[in-house]
């Protein structure tokens, strides 16, 4: 049994096949320019399947009489025609719309030339790596040279050949797969693990090339792919200074037994080398990895490179499961097999019992967003299901992959305590300053990867620099250009000739909103090349992709039907800006999605659906539109202020604000693009008068829903439950806007008013608002509260005469605020930021600030009643005579109270015990009384009265 079947110059072997090779290129050449020409996709793949159909002059009856070597011709001049074609429908926006058609002919004749007179040899070999056949690195000059009679420019030309290699590979397979009882005298002349395969393993390869291809399809509108862009990502780890790695034996869902709050390690290491480290070993106590990062941090193309080079290197079975194409309404395992069944590829393929199977969910965070509910609910459930599923297929040895933004993570790190379960992404570049916090024993964060990004990209796109740019590498950039998907996008402003001018201002939306003006240039105007929607101008073309954001938004955050695109175009009025270019809004939407950063969901839903190719892009969008609609709701509710027969009423307004923002939660990530909008707003010349505008409409919008006023009723949704979401959603929206609009006024809106005292506490109890919740800047005062609060932003809010009874508030800022004459009972205000707080006549009783910062809080006239101010920072604190009135002891233990001014006041009933007081003021006190034990008194006049020793000997 020959290895090798095939040696013989093509030209022998193409006389019985008849594969013209000329004409081939001559007519894909035609085709895909014409295609261009007229901006039309679908044309171009039909035409070209048309091409790869006739290329072939071949009966069947000549077909069964091929020899086994021309066979094997056959079937690599097949891949290679169906490689080409899919990469001229790929690369349609890439060609220019004209040709020289002398020129075509001859490069076609050097392409036909270099192939007749070239040695094709295949082995075993060649069917585990096809894109290392020889016949391609034969032809690298002529099809670039090809590529560059097309429209591209040589570096596009030569990015587009690479990945035209990996092409091959991917239609080879499918090729076999696709007609393998064609090819039998090959499986009878080779016997290796591709030609014996079943039907099950074919799938299983060909799927394990897809996952291939896809890093190697382009990346955004470039000619190169992740694959050539991609730098290997470093992340950490975190170890307590207690915790044994080794230590992994216990079940999954059960913590580990060792304390978590002394002092961790954040260990550096190289990402991929870490996973392929834990997969060559299996324990069913850890068999679950999860990445966290930020939006653009690399989570999905580490998951996709991963998936990629393990399928290419290794003979790990993987299933890659982007979870926003995933639906967990059913037991997980279940879920699987539903997702296998519509993937094209392994459809009907069992994977239930598949040994050493590596499962990789991209996106924890996208499951929330389809099901609409609370996010750590989504991510517990769906982790616990995971971690059950690994249980119970401990026998086959599976393994599992969990990549989310940080919040999806952070809420689940109770069930992720194991030694390395989490791994943190770091970004290509940390200050030396920075680097300080990390353990990284292999000095892998010296490198800045900026640096190798930038040379690969100028590779890639035919520049010469070596290194970032200068202008780039400055410190006020580094939040951007250290991270991956921003990094790129910078890169697209700054190779522009009328990029952006980076500043110390330039923030992230103006970044995007440049992207915007680029793609539009390109894709929408005369001069570019996408003549499909050449008449619509900018504006129009923003507008409807704001649209298409906020379906996307409503709908799951990355997906969106055509259908539904259309419907909400059609509410919008919009519709008939698709009419200028095409027939019907449905094409209209279709062409659009097809140019910018979208791409084709395939699923087998029958309606054509759509998915941003990156979520922040949508996020962008959506900002951009609720501020539209925040802008159109102020001029209507004007307009009905001025003349009552025209614009809207606040019902009027409430209810539009609900039907943008009702159907989803605005999160932090959509929140930092509305703050950037508004930041922009800011800069122009009316935009602060237009911003207070906008924080006086939200205050009356706020106090209609205090007060019960709401017009959700009257909107008709389906049912009370949706009528809750709604409300809930767009009430917390009006308070997230309020908090970004005051913090530009800087003003405060006061003398709102509310039907009850306890009003404004029960609407966040019923809105579920109470952790990292925006109450900035409201006037808050003669109300109560009940409700205890986690990381929440009362900055600058006036709490006067509020009555604040039996809370917890915990770790919230609380800077700047006022609360004169409150009385507060039973509050534990434990590790909160409390800066420049004035309780002036406030009456505080049985009240805690342990770890709380009060430097230069104010104290005057204020009654303070079993008070622990146990390791506070007092520094600069006032409580001279007349500004404390001691009704009960109050403690200060390890607390920094530097500079305290305690002039002629009654402190003997207070405790000082190992605090510093250094510098304070006790003139005039009656210090006998006090207890100074272990605290540092140096520059007061007590320094050489109180030592720690003459103290403690007192107390004993």
């Amino acid at each position: 049994m020959s290895e090798i079947i095939l040696k013989q110059p093509v030209s022998v072997l193409n006389r019985k096949i008849n594969f013209d090779i000329k004409d081939f290129f001559i007519q894909a050449s035609k085709t895909a320019v014409q295609a261009t020409a007229q901006g039309v996709t679908g044309n171009l793949i039909g035409s070209a399947a048309t091409i790869v159909k006739g290329v072939f002059d071949i009966s069947k009856t000549t077909e069964l009489e091929l020899k086994v070597e021309e066979l094997a011709w056959l079937l690599i001049a097949r891949s290679l025609t169906q490689a080409i074609t899919e990469m001229l429908t790929s690369d349609q926006d890439l060609f220019g719309s004209n040709i020289d058609k002398a020129a075509i002919t001859s490069v076609a004749t050097n392409i036909e030339n270099k192939i007749n007179e070239s040695e094709v040899a295949i082995d075993n070999d060649f069917f585990e790596a096809p894109h290392h056949l020889a016949l391609l690195d034969d032809l690298e000059i002529v099809l670039i040279e090809w590529f560059q009679q097309l429209g591209l420019d040589e570096a596009k030309a030569k990015s587009t050949y690479k990945r035209l290699k990996g092409q091959f590979s991917f239609s080879l397979d499918k090729e076999w797969v696709t007609n393998a009882s064609q090819y039998t005298s090959i499986i009878d002349q080779l016997n290796t693990p591709f030609t014996k395969a079943t039907v099950k393993q074919r799938n299983i390869r060909q799927y394990r090339s897809w996952l291939q291809q896809q890093v190697n399809e382009r990346m955004f509108d470039e000619a190169f792919g992740l694959k050539q862009i991609y730098v290997p990502l470093r992340a950490y780890y975190v170890k307590s200074e207690e915790q044994d790695e080794n230590i992994i034996e216990q079940d999954l869902t059960e913590p580990l037994g060792i304390k978590t709050h002394g002092k961790t390690n954040k260990i550096v290491c190289d990402l991929e080398s870490e996973i392929r480290e834990w997969l060559e070993e299996y324990n069913e106590h850890d068999a679950l990895r999860v990445i966290s990062g930020g939006p653009g941090s690399g989570k999905s193309s580490f998951a996709k490179m991963l998936a990629a080079n393990l399928s290419a290197q290794s003979n790990i079975p993987i299933l890659f499961i982007p979870l926003h194409h995933f639906h967990l309404n059913d037991y997980l395992l279940e879920a699987i097999k539903k997702f296998v069944d519509n993937q094209l590829i392994l459809s009907h393929t069992s994977m239930s019992e598949e040994k050493n199977l590596l499962l990789i969910f991209d996106g924890l965070d996208e499951l929330s967003m389809q099901s609409g509910t609370n996010a750590a609910e989504v991510s517990n459930r769906f982790i616990t299901e995971v971690q059950d599923a690994l249980r119970d297929r401990k026998n086959v040895h599976w393994k599992a992959i969990i990549t989310g933004r940080e919040l999806s993570i952070q809420s689940q790190q109770h069930k992720l305590k194991k030694p390395k379960t989490i791994y943190h992404l770091l970004p290509y570049y940390i200050d030396e300053e920075n680097r300080e916090d990390f353990n990284d024993a292999n000095s892998l964060l010296m490198t800045d990867q900026r640096s190798e990004w930038w040379q690969k990209l100028a590779e890639l796109k035919g520049f010469e620099f070596d290194d970032i740019p200068t202008e780039l590498a400055t410190k006020h950039l580094e939040p951007i250009t250290t991270e991956p998907l921003l990094n790129y996008l910078v890169s697209l402003s700054y190779l522009k000739e009328d990029g952006i001018a980076f500043s110390e201002n330039t923030n992230l939306n103006e970044i995007y909103a440049d992207l915007l003006d680029s793609v539009h240039e390109r894709k929408y105007t005369d001069s570019g090349t996408h003549r499909s929607v050449d008449s619509m101008d900018k504006r129009k073309f923003v507008r409807i992709l704001q649209e298409i954001a906020l379906t996307v938004w409503h709908e799951n955050g990355r997906t969106a039907s055509v259908s539904q695109i259309t419907e909400q175009c059609k509410k919008a009025n919009i519709d008939s800006y698709f009419k200028e270019f095409t027939k019907d809004a449905e094409s209209g939407v279709i062409r659009l999605l097809m140019a910018f950063y979208f791409r084709k969901f395939d699923g087998n839903n029958s309606d054509e659906t759509f998915e941003f190719t990156h979520k922040s892009f949508g996020e962008y969008l959506t900002a951009k539109r609720i501020m539209l609609e925040l802008s159109k709701i102020l001029n209507e509710v004007e307009r009905f202020k001025e003349e009552a027969d025209s614009g809207w009423t606040l019902e009027d307004a409430f209810g539009k604000w609900i039907s943008v923002c009702g159907p989803q939660r605005i999160d932090i990530y959509l929140r930092e693009f509305l703050d950037g909008e508004i930041q922009i707003l800011a800069s122009t010349d009316s935009g602060l008068h237009k911003i207070n505008k906008f924080q006086e409409l939200l205050i009356e919008l706020i106090q209609m829903a205090v007060n019960g006023q709401s017009p959700v009723k009257k909107l008709g949704l389906d049912s009370f439950s949706d009528d809750l979401t709604y409300s809930n959603n767009s009430e917390i929206a009006l308070l997230e806007l309020h908090s970004l609009c005051a913090k530009r006024t800087k003003k405060i809106i006061k003398n709102v008013s509310y039907r009850e005292k306890e009003s404004f506490d029960v609407w966040l109890s019923r809105l579920n608002y109470l952790q990292n919740a925006s109450l900035n800047y409201l006037d808050l005062s003669s109300l109560t509260f009940k409700n205890s609060f986690n990381e929440c932003d009362f900055s600058s809010t006036i709490l006067d005469n509020s009555f604040i009874m039996f809370n917890k508030i915990y770790q919230c800022n609380f800077g700047e605020v006022s609360m004169k004459n409150s009385f507060c009972i039973g509050v534990n205000f434990n590790d909160n930021n409390l800066l420049n707080v004035d309780f002036s006549e406030a009456r505080i009783i049985d009240t805690e600030f342990k770890d709380s910062n009060l430097k230069k809080s104010i104290f005057e006239n204020t009654v303070l009643l079993k008070i622990d101010f146990k390791e506070c920072n007092l520094e600069n604190i006032d409580v001279s005579e007349d500004s404390f009135n001691i009704a009960g002891q109050v403690n200060f233990i390890d607390s920094n109270l530097e500079n305290a001014n305690f002039k002629n006041a009654s402190i003997g009933n207070m405790r000082f015990i190992d605090s510093n007081i250094v510098n304070g003021n006790f003139e005039g006190t009656n210090h006998e009384e006090a207890y100074f034990k272990g605290s540092n008194l140096k520059g007061t006049i007590l320094e050489n009265i109180y030592t720690s020793e003459e103290k403690l000997e007192e107390e004993k």
